[in-house]
């Protein structure tokens, strides 16, 4: 895919989570406020330096608002059943092929595919092939580590 093409996908779903993270409540609203920043963002390079490594998976934050975040994320196995009691993701695959669970869907995603997890939804991504599996993660309200609910192990 076209570098102009990734940059476009990445701004248009940004826009889009940041639009979805002014409809939730507004109790939500009360995180800190954080102006979103113009950038453009080397996605390749900024997946090789992912700085934050969770049981199943490592990441790194691009950009975070009070409605909306950013992630690079790359799993190596499986991330088991969980779930975001308040957080709406959208995965887009970038590189890679995974089998995902998202409620009772179960499909094959690989790259170009994006993947709408509404909040409190269980799900799950496995790995398939021997490539990494490296994610874009949309998230709102913004990605918060502590707030998984691990509903299986690896």
């Amino acid at each position: 895919m076209k570098k102009k093409t990734m940059q476009t996908i990445f701004v248009v779903l940004f826009i889009l989570g940041v639009a979805v993270g002014y409809l939730l409540p507004g109790d939500v609203k009360t995180l800190a406020k954080k102006p979103l920043q113009a950038n453009i963002f080397d996605v390749p390079k900024r997946l090789g330096q992912l700085d934050i490594d969770v049981n199943y998976f490592k990441y790194s934050v691009l950009a975070e608002t009070e409605t909306g975040s950013i992630e690079l994320l790359r799993v190596d196995d499986k991330i088991p059943m969980h779930m975001h009691p308040k957080e709406n993701h959208f995965v887009y695959i970038y590189k890679g092929r995974a089998k995902g669970t998202v409620g009772d869907v179960t499909a094959e995603v690989g790259p170009g595919q994006l993947v709408a997890i509404p909040a409190g939804v269980p799900h799950s991504l496995e790995r398939v092939g021997d490539s990494p599996v490296e994610i874009i993660l949309f998230s709102t309200p913004p990605f918060v580590e502590k707030d998984i609910v691990w509903l299986e192990n690896k």
